[in-house]
C-alpha cells in the first residue's frame, strides 16, 4: 500500500512559485549559498564534466599559463633567449614556443636562456610545468577510473490500464553492455497540498511497485505502480491528477559487476512528462540465430493500448 512520509529529506514548506524538486536528470533543484568550496571542489567538478569541456579547460589552461611566462620572457627581453632571431617570425611566437619548450621539458636545443633572470624563471616555469602536468595525469585517471552509473529511464512515463485498472509505468535499462544483479527500485511521489490556513505544503508517498526487485538486468524493466484504493491517486481523473502538480522520483540501484559496486540512478518526472493511455513498445525481439537483440534507442517508443 501507498505509505505517507513526512519529509525524505527535502522539505515540506514551499510557495507556489517553487516548480519541480528534482530536475529531469536527477540533480536538486537547490542553489546553495554561503557554502564552502576548496581544492577538492574543483577536482570533483573536473572529475564530473563532459569530456569534451575537459579538453577545453585543459587545452585553454596550457595556453594560458605559456603566454602568462611569454609576457614574462618579453619583459625581461628576448635578447635573453638564444637562438631567437627576427628574421625567423615573429618574436613573440618564437619566446611562446621557448615557453611552451619549458614547460613540456621537451628542449630541442635550438632555443636556450641566457643570464640569471631568464634561467631562473625557466626553472620555475619547468616546475609548474611538472606539477600541472601531474595534475591532468590525475585527473585523467580520476576519470576513467571513477565508475559511472548508465542506467537511462525514458524521457516520459505513461498511464495505462493494468489488470482491472489503470496504472502508472517507468520504464529504464542499462546503457552499458553489461547485466545489473540484485536490482532494487523505490518509487516517492510529492504533490501540493494547501492545510486549514491556507498554507502550501508538499505531501510525500512511497508507492508500491508490483514488482520492486529483480535479481538480473538484462534487457528493460519496466516499474509498475498500480492505481488501486491505496492510491493516492485512487478515484482520480486526468484533470484531477494534473492540478495536484504531482512530482515522482524514481530510486534504482543494482550491483555492477565490472565495477564491483552499486550503481545508482534517480530520474524525475511531472505531470507533464505523462503520457495518457498509452503503453510502453517492447523493444527486443529474437533473432534468427537464437540471441536477442534490444535497441536502447527505442526506449521511448510507446503503441497505444
Amino acid at each position: 500500500m501507498a505509505r505517507r512520509i513526512k519529509d525524505p529529506g527535502i522539505g515540506t514548506k514551499f510557495d507556489e512559485k517553487v516548480g519541480r524538486i528534482i530536475n529531469a536528470d536527477g540533480t536538486y533543484n537547490v542553489v546553495r549559498k554561503g557554502s564552502q568550496r576548496g581544492i577538492r571542489d574543483i577536482f570533483k567538478y573536473l572529475v564530473e564534466i563532459k569530456w569534451s569541456k575537459f579538453f577545453l579547460i585543459l587545452f585553454s589552461a596550457y595556453i594560458l599559463m605559456n603566454l602568462v611566462f611569454t609576457v614574462i620572457y618579453m619583459a625581461i627581453g628576448f635578447e635573453n633567449i638564444t637562438g631567437i632571431d627576427e628574421r625567423e617570425g615573429p618574436v613573440f611566437m618564437q619566446a611562446f614556443f621557448f615557453s611552451v619548450q619549458t614547460f613540456t621539458t621537451v628542449g630541442y636545443g635550438t632555443l636556450a636562456p641566457l643570464g640569471v633572470a631568464t634561467q631562473s624563471v625557466a626553472a620555475i616555469e619547468a616546475f609548474v610545468g611538472f606539477l600541472s602536468f601531474s595534475l591532468a595525469t590525475g585527473l585523467l585517471y580520476g576519470r576513467f577510473s571513477r565508475a559511472q552509473s548508465k542506467l537511462t529511464f525514458a524521457d516520459h512515463f505513461v498511464y495505462s490500464k493494468f489488470e482491472d485498472g489503470y496504472s502508472f509505468k517507468f520504464k529504464l535499462t542499462n546503457k552499458r553492455d553489461v547485466v545489473l544483479q540484485d536490482v532494487e527500485a523505490r518509487t516517492l511521489v510529492f504533490f501540493n497540498d494547501k492545510n486549514e490556513a491556507g498554507e502550501m505544503s508538499r505531501q510525500f508517498f512511497t508507492l508500491p511497485l508490483t514488482l520492486p526487485t529483480i535479481q538480473i538486468m538484462a534487457l528493460t524493466w519496466t516499474l509498475v505502480h498500480k492505481i488501486d484504493e491505496e492510491s493516492p491517486f485512487w478515484g482520480k481523473t486526468k484533470e484531477e491528477i494534473i492540478e495536484m502538480k504531482p512530482e515522482f522520483l524514481v530510486l534504482v540501484n543494482g550491483f555492477d559487476e565490472i565495477y564491483s559496486e552499486r550503481t545508482r540512478a534517480r530520474k524525475s518526472y511531472v505531470a507533464e512528462d505523462i503520457i495518457w493511455n498509452k503503453n510502453f513498445a517492447t523493444i527486443f525481439s529474437s533473432r534468427d540465430d537464437g540471441m536477442v537483440e534490444m535497441d536502447v534507442r527505442d526506449l521511448n517508443k510507446v503503441v497505444d493500448e
